[in-house]
């Protein structure tokens, strides 16, 4: 009977399953980052290099499936807490660097910080009590100084990108209150930017170009949470080409 029944989770891995979801099929943009991410955060310390530098890969080539989530395997704690393990030394300044390269990945980090490290604090009380009470005007305030410094530069462009990846987090946590930051992007895009989640993800992917060449089918999953794509796939192959093996099917809780 317990066969049958994981064979029925394993068929329907990827199509509605709370608990794992099927890498190959089409899935949803947020479903795809939390697998990734998944598959980043449980890799053993000794394989911390090899990660890091797929992670530099993942954020130059696949910006858009790169999430705030990584960055957990890379924390602070982590690489001071374990720079020998199981007698063998790691080469934790080397990874740290290599990790803290810009690219949207640090941004996201600037951008969690800015919004009182919300994500990090989840299921503390007093974080529960301010989630739908950040202010946003420190994100907006930082936003408006990337993009009026160079809007079209690669510094703007991993701003954008690490906004693209928080824009949901940020509507949560500050209750939808997401004008300033509207205010902020429209200058520097040129477009008058409805104060939503769905107007800012719309502006974001306008500016950063996806959709053009054989992105129509991220664009499409970008702009509908509910959409799928296979889009993710070339961030899979990213990291399997650093020796980090990809899972037939990720477990997401």
């Amino acid at each position: 009977m317990m066969g049958f029944l994981d064979g029925l989770k394993s068929l329907f891995a990827g199509h509605g399953s709370a608990g794992a979801v099927k890498i190959g099929g089409p899935l949803t943009v947020a479903d795809a980052k939390k697998a990734l991410s998944r598959v980043v955060v449980q890799q053993p310390l000794l394989s911390m290099r090899p990660v890091a530098e797929a992670m530099k890969d993942l954020q130059e080539r696949t910006p858009a499936f790169v999430t705030y989530a990584m960055d957990h395997y890379f924390n602070s704690p982590k690489l001071v807490r374990f720079q020998n393990s199981g007698g063998r030394q790691l080469d934790v300044d080397a990874i740290a660097s290599l990790h803290a390269q810009p690219g949207p990945l640090a941004d996201e980090v600037a951008i969690q910080h800015l919004l009182d490290d919300i994500d990090d604090r989840r299921g503390h009380a007093s974080a529960d009590a301010e989630i739908g009470h950040i202010d946003v005007t420190p994100v907006a305030r930082k936003t408006a100084e990337v993009l009026n410094a160079a809007a079209d530069s690669p510094e703007a462009r991993h701003w954008l990108y690490a906004l693209l990846d928080q824009i949901a987090t940020i509507d949560e946590v500050t209750g939808g209150d997401l004008a300033p930051l509207a205010d902020a992007l429209s200058p520097a895009l040129g477009t008058a930017i409805e104060a939503s989640t769905a107007g800012i993800r719309a502006a974001l992917v306008d500016a950063l170009g996806i959709g053009s060449g054989n992105d129509d089918g991220l664009r499409a999953a970008l702009l509908d949470p509910a959409a799928t794509t296979d889009a993710y796939m070339k961030a899979v192959k990213i990291l399997e080409s650093h020796g980090i093996e990809v899972p037939g099917s990720v477990e997401l809780a």
